[in-house]
């Protein structure tokens, strides 16, 4: 995985912040290629309960990244329970690794 400790923390932390104590977060995509170079921040967000703002808070939760973590492109997808899962949320789930 190609994402130092603090990083990982920060991004956890954030969603802590941002979503709720019972937010958790996947890693996925490139990220955790130790080989690739380059490559965006691929995040899924799994909340616990159905919530109805899930594109504003993607949207704090990305510009508090920014201003963190530094200009960079970070993918962020939210589901909760209310969500019908689409396969790039599935393979998050099943590839991805929990932060």
């Amino acid at each position: 995985m190609r994402m130092p400790p603090n990083y990982q923390i920060t991004i956890t932390d954030t969603a802590v912040k941002v979503f709720g104590t019972s937010a958790s977060v996947w890693l996925f995509g490139s990220r955790l290629d130790d080989v690739a170079k380059g490559g965006d921040v691929d995040l899924l967000i799994k909340l616990e309960s159905p919530t109805a703002d899930k594109a504003v808070l993607a949207a704090r939760y990305n510009a508090l990244l920014q201003m963190k973590l530094g200009l960079q492109k970070f993918d962020i997808l939210v589901i909760d329970p209310s969500t019908s899962l689409k396969q790039i949320h599935q393979q998050a789930l099943s590839k991805g690794v929990r932060l």
